[in-house]
């Protein structure tokens, strides 16, 4: 299937490219992004910032510079890759008259292992947040870099794969199994503190708590207002829907802040907090703040007990201390 027969066309193409060279990787986006000018689609093209200064000075990107073309700096748009669903769903409800495409690199070399776990999730998912969105997505993974499983899971959530401007379909796609991959159970460090939140009236409490825990750690003050609110959403979300207790557990991880909450509801709704939320959604729009302020947001959940917990990333000079 070449660019233009995908063009025709209507939902969501997803589809992955595994490069090998950097040459390779600035002809593909080159050439998807003048393709889709010239055919009148809007282009997102959100990519770490060292990739985004390569592809300005590429001539052929260089170029088609217009208004239609939109380029952003992933790793900081989207380090947590919760995020990246409201930046593409975003982008396509801008133009919805229109079809448009989305180049992405979620996964780089670096990522931890928790964050490809979130990446592979949204990749996933994307399948079905965008099904109803008129995106041609290409999704870029550095084949010479990254671990084999990083690229199995790509075949996996993509139904697409890129090769030579043609795409073709991946024998390897199941983005179900790969959703189940992701929900894996999340271990608590045995050194964490707790807090149990059992009524609205103990909310108050519980984030006074955490920000003398987190402010002890050396927690950026920007990061204690992020963390109240966090706690507060993640708590009040608990108390709503589960009429149970919320367990909050917080500890430091490298040089990331944890905060946990963990309580007897059930989480089927894996885009909660993932797409812009509507005026009437509560949980939604509490979980998409969680997701905004975190550095990376992991779930578990069972037929019993959710597990969520928000990383914040401490300020250098505390992630150096022992």
């Amino acid at each position: 299937m070449t660019i233009g027969t995908q063009t025709e066309r209507r939902g969501f193409v997803h589809s992955a490219l595994l490069y090998h060279s950097q040459r390779e990787y600035l002809d593909a986006v080159g050439g998807f992004v003048a393709d889709g000018l010239v055919l009148g689609e809007p282009v997102l093209v959100a990519v770490p910032a060292d990739r985004l200064a390569l592809l300005r000075s590429e001539p052929g990107v260089r170029s088609c510079a217009t208004a239609e073309l939109h380029l952003l700096d992933i790793a900081r748009a989207a380090r947590n890759p919760s995020r990246f669903l409201t930046i593409a769903s975003s982008f396509a409800a801008k133009y919805a008259d229109r079809r448009v495409r989305i180049v992405s690199q979620l996964v780089w070399p670096g990522r931890s292992a928790g964050e490809c776990l979130a990446c592979l999730q949204d990749e996933a998912l994307a399948n079905r947040a965008l099904a109803h969105h008129n995106v041609t997505g290409l999704c870029l993974y550095d084949a010479e870099r990254l671990d084999d499983d990083v690229l199995a899971d790509a075949r996996a959530t993509h139904p697409w794969l890129w090769k030579r401007g043609s795409a073709y379909h991946s024998a390897d796609y199941a983005p179900d199994e790969a959703l189940a991959r992701c929900n894996q159970p999340l271990p608590r460090n045995p050194g964490a503190v707790t807090y149990v939140v059992r009524h609205g009236s103990d909310l108050r409490s519980a984030r006074s708590f955490a920000v003398d825990y987190a402010g002890w750690v050396g927690l950026s003050q920007d990061g204690l207002e992020d963390l109240r609110l966090i706690t507060t959403e993640l708590a009040s979300n608990s108390l709503q829907y589960t009429g149970g207790t919320c367990q909050l557990a917080f500890w430091r991880d490298a040089e990331y802040l944890v905060c946990e909450a963990r309580d007897c509801g059930q989480f089927d709704q894996p885009l909660v907090g993932r797409q812009p939320p509507s005026s009437s959604a509560t949980a939604s729009r509490g979980l998409f703040l969680v997701n905004a302020m975190a550095d990376l947001v992991r779930t578990h959940t069972t037929a019993n007990s959710t597990t969520i917990q928000a990383y914040l990333r401490l300020k250098p000079s505390a992630a150096v201390a022992g």
